[in-house]
């Protein structure tokens, strides 16, 4: 009997450690145990950020592996060793026997191998604690449902401390931690953390999901529908699943359709049918959740008269790999094409799927898919031939033992899956993991005493075959003749074939690269079909011109084309270009060839991401879904909801790189925005809070800002002694407008601060309490504009501002300004205001990062022309500007003498009451209220102080004897120094004016 040994690492990636540091760390008090053995220890666990815990966790994993071992073993008759690698994370199991006790085993074990997963809920903290600022503890109600969802589902769940939450931030504006908290905050956020196997994970996360849902009032339904019909009903990337909860402003969860097929098999037959596949859950309102549910069910009806199937087959190992290495790919693909997969039990040796749908061209676009991912898994082998052949002497051997070591080293190593049988080394895995197996079994000693054959197997869609081979086998011939390898071409499905390159020695390593520099690399894209003709040409010339150019093949697709093959990469592409891999670079280069010729409002479509939180996502789907469909009119773009079972807050916006920041600016328009002002106890307040005063600026602050600000004072719920009245504990402030608008929060703020503070209330202490004397007039008169240069304004990356906004949203560009919900404040502002000219570097005014020193208050700049070469252009197009040649000359010398950056120049909205000024007479300035006269160390006379600062010019000027309508000549009969002095300040204006 020929012995079979295997060695493999699982899990291959990398898995996640356990929670963080957690508060409230809750364990489940009824977990049933598995068939092997309860994956997560019940004995109470120290506070979480104890180096215990990990020895805690990885000592039941020792358990729990050494008890899967024990049970492969008396099951299938093989022996199994294993030992930890990956610092912990994952495990190399060795299994020796024969080959279908070995397969055997293999698979129990990769079902069944207690990986923990892990998944995070983020959750108000006012939902499930009870007193979120002082002690929290979990609800009685909730920590009952949580116990119960734990033992239903065998997932583990803990409420920790989010890394957003206030706890775990530096506090903003530089305010040590000691001097209390002074900012703005959102609503303190927990996590509900589960971790368990895969499927414990999925089950309880939508469970848990329900069970919010719930607790904020909304009427909770399941229904029953065959998992395979999943898909087809929620249609290509879920559109008709969409449609269904804009209709009925409900929450719809899907269950994981990969469900059961990895940990240990449950027959767990609750009456919640906590582990049934079949089960869809709904949440909304009483009457939306029946409405969602009968269309639902009547969807499912009338598709299930057309579901259609096929059978394709797959080389088991690679089966195992997609199910365990790629799942959230697998999911895609069954997502994009409103189809399901079904696969057979992991590690059964069985090669057969089974594709799922209701179309014709969607199984075959599935199908497609699966090939594709197949592509990346290579086979390798090594094959050890005796030197001579001697019929009296034994034949050479390697020792038990030395294999033993050797395929542990190897598979530890490289990551891929050694096999030995039969005087031959196999290697399952990713390209560069099977080519470093080889190349460290062609390094070991023992192996020279032996002739060797090296084999590699790459599978390659039909499609491609007659691209790989070339003319008349060209590139292959070649390949062939410069590494004296051999290549072979077989036939292995209706889809795929394999290509066997064999070789004596490291040529073979050789003649991979050269083939895999001729695979194809290929890029799709969308151009509407209307720019077809126009970029392909009167017989294709121009098309054929650019094909050329860059060595690329480039294939239009029509709508009937399109809809027979039910696009490439995305659903939407219709364009696929195609060149060999050493020429990918160039793929690119094309695409923004064809580009050039695509109007800019339908060309370059992508994927823009922007943060919502989730509790929103029901309401903008259903109230505000016709507004979303304005926004998608408007714009050519497409709005897509996350999947609600995976919790996250992320929406995606499909359309033209030119129109999605303009959706994404609009779509925020509708999502409403809170954050918290904490403030100290104080017996005054209340009164303060219901004088007319109050009120006004309250007042004051939604007209002008469009932010509304109510207080907030929570009772203790105990009777203050004798008075027998109630002393509230928490005093806030609770600020609202929309998340589009929130850069006046910091503004809003202020003005409420230094309305308590002119109460005799106090705050706690921050940068503008202590600079509440008199703010600088420009930070007051420039609230709309998002400017590093204000302090007022400095909002973005701001610390205390948006806690459960992710990165994404942090480099948000700029708005336009006909998306600002605040155009009447704009236009209804001071006339002083002035119109500040954007920098030409947009991305680097509007990253987040720390404040520039500097900034608050003006200094002189350098000289223009010193490290701004770049900009010298501007002071050519305000010197070709002027018509008279005295004026000209003027301005020339003016800019040599004034160090002013013409690029951060301000004009003046109101150009004829500041030129009408200067001809005033009088001793001294009668300057009007204006940013001017502030007391930030902006004199009428000063200079900016940072290159990055605009200038803002004092326009009052020494009084004139003569009306400014003289000006633009040299006609002014005045004398002297008077003369020169009145020109060099109207020649200064005008140059700081840009006119």
């Amino acid at each position: 009997m020929d012995v079979y040994t295997t060695s493999f690492t699982y899990p291959r990636r990398s898995r996640h450690i356990h929670s963080p540091a957690s508060s409230l760390d809750f364990q489940p008090s009824d977990l049933k145990s598995t068939s092997l053995v309860d994956p997560f220890p019940q004995a109470q666990h120290p506070q979480l950020g104890n180096p215990q815990i990990s020895d805690v966790s990885v000592s039941a994993d020792v358990e729990a592996i050494q008890k899967l071992a024990m049970m492969a073993m008396s099951l299938h008759g093989c022996h199994v060793s294993y030992y930890m690698v990956d610092q912990g994370r994952a495990w190399n199991f060795h299994i020796t026997g024969a080959y279908q006790q070995v397969m055997i085993s293999r698979g129990l074990i990769l079902k069944e191998c207690p990986i923990q997963h892990r998944a995070a809920i983020k959750v108000t903290r006012s939902e499930i604690l009870d007193s979120p600022f002082s002690k929290p503890s979990l609800k009685p109600e909730v920590r009952r449902r949580l116990d119960d969802i734990a033992s239903q589902t065998l997932a583990h769940i803990a409420v920790v401390n989010s890394p957003l939450a206030l706890s775990n931030r530096t506090p903003p504006d530089g305010i040590s931690s000691s001097a209390g908290w002074s900012g703005l905050e959102t609503e303190r956020v927990c996590e509900l953390v589960v971790t368990g196997t895969e499927d414990a994970v999925d089950l309880a996360r939508v469970r848990l999901l329900v069970m919010l849902d719930e607790l904020s009032g909304l009427h909770a339904e399941f229904v029953e529908i065959d998992h395979k019909l999943h898909a087809i009903v929620a249609n290509r990337k879920r559109n008709m699943l969409q449609t269904i909860q804009e209709e009925t402003a409900t929450n719809i969860y899907f269950p994981s359709p990969l469900q059961d097929l990895l940990g240990p098999d449950l027959n767990n037959t609750s009456s919640t049918g906590a582990r049934n596949s079949n089960i869809i859950w709904i949440t909304g309102e009483f009457f939306g959740v029946q409405r969602a549910r009968d269309m639902l069910m009547q969807v499912s009806i009338n598709k299930s008269k057309s579901v259609i199937s096929r059978d394709t087959a797959i080389l088991p190992r690679k089966l195992d790999w997609m199910v365990t290495d790629r799942a959230e790919d697998l999911r895609t693909i069954m997502s994009d094409n409103a189809t399901y997969i079904q696969f057979p039990a992991l590690g059964s040796s069985t090669s057969l799927i089974t594709v799922y749908g209701d179309h014709r061209v969607n199984i075959q676009r599935t199908i497609r898919s699966i090939m594709q991912l197949a592509c990346q898994y290579y086979v390798g082998s090594f094959w050890l031939l005796p030197i001579q052949f001697n019929a009296l002497l034994p034949p050479a051997n390697l020792s038990s033992p030395a294999i033993t070591a050797l395929l542990k080293q190897i598979s530890t190593a490289t990551g891929a899956e050694v096999v030995f049988k039969s005087m031959c080394f196999e290697m399952h895995g990713l390209e560069h993991e099977v080519r470093a197996a080889v190349n460290m079994i062609m390094e070991l000693d023992i192996i020279k005493a032996f002739h060797h054959e090296i084999r590699f197997q790459i599978e390659l869609s039909n499609e491609h075959r007659d691209f790989i081979s070339g003319k008349k086998n060209g590139k292959i011939n070649k390949i062939m003749q410069t590494t004296n390898v051999k290549i072979k071409f077989e036939t292995f499905n209706d889809h795929n074939f394999l290509i066997d390159v064999a070789g004596p020695d490291t040529s073979v390593l050789q003649g991979l690269t050269l083939l895999q520099e001729e695979l194809p690399a290929e890029i799709s894209f969308h151009v509407p079909e209307g720019y077809h003709k126009r970029i392909i040409g009167v017989g294709g010339r121009s098309i054929q011109r650019i094909m050329k150019k860059y060595g690329v093949y480039v294939k239009f697709s029509n709508a009937e084309e399109f809809a027979a093959l039910g696009g490439y990469n995305d659903n939407d592409d219709n364009v696929v270009a195609r060149t060999p891999a050493k020429n990918a670079i160039n793929l690119d280069n094309l695409k923004q060839s064809v580009m050039e010729l695509v109007n800019p409002k339908d060309k370059d479509f992508v994927n823009e991401t922007v943060s919502i939180p989730r509790r929103y996502h029901r309401t903008l789907l259903g109230e505000k879904s016709i507004f979303i469909h304005d926004i998608e009119t408007k714009t050519n773009s497409r709005v897509r909801f996350p999947d609600k079972e995976t919790a996250s807050d992320v929406v995606t916006i499909y359309g033209p790189e030119s129109q999605v920041q303009i959706a994404a600016t609009m779509l925020l328009d509708h999502v409403p925005f809170e954050a918290d002002m904490a403030v100290p106890p104080s017996a005054d307040l209340p009164r303060v809070c219901t004088s007319p005063e109050f009120n006004a600026v309250v007042e004051h602050v939604k007209r002008e800002l469009q932010v509304s600000i109510s207080p907030n004072f929570k009772q203790p719920g105990a009777m203050n002694g004798s008075s027998g009245t109630e002393t509230p504990s928490e005093y806030s402030f609770k600020f609202r407008c929309q998340r589009s608008n929130s850069d006046f929060l910091i503004t809003a703020r202020e003005m409420l601060e230094q309305f308590l503070l002119n109460h005799n209330v106090h705050v706690y202490p921050s940068p503008t309490a202590h600079a509440h004397k008199k703010n600088d007039s420009f930070a007051e008169a420039f609230p709309h504009f998002d400017s590093k240069v204000l302090s007022a304004a400095r909002t973005r990356g701001h610390e205390s501002m948006d806690m459960g906004r992710s990165d994404i949203m942090a480099d948000r560009r700029l708005r336009l300004a006909s998306s600002s919900p605040d155009v009447k404040a704009m236009f209804n502002s001071p006339a002083y205001i002035y119109n500040i000219e954007a920098p030409e570097d947009v991305e680097n005014n509007y990253l987040p990062g720390p404040p520039v020193p500097g900034l608050d208050y003006w200094t002189p700049l350098a000289p223009i022309g010193t490290g701004m070469p770049h900009r010298s252009r501007h002071s050519q197009d305000a010197i070709k500007r002027g018509s008279d040649s005295l004026l000209e000359a003027k301005l020339k010398e003016q800019i040599t003498k004034q160090p002013r950056s013409l690029n951060n120049r301000a004009q003046s909205l109101d150009l004829t009451y500041s030129l009408s000024r200067i001809t005033e007479s009088g001793s001294h300035y009668a300057v009007p209220e204006s940013p001017t006269t502030s007391t930030g160390g902006t004199g009428g006379n000063s200079s900016p102080n940072s290159v990055t600062a605009p200038s803002f010019p004092s326009v009052y000027g020494p009084p004139l004897s003569t009306r400014s309508s003289g000006i633009f000549g040299a006609s002014q009969q005045t004398s002297g120094q008077e003369h020169d002095d009145a020109i060099d300040e109207v020649s200064r204006v005008i140059s700081n004016l840009g006119l």
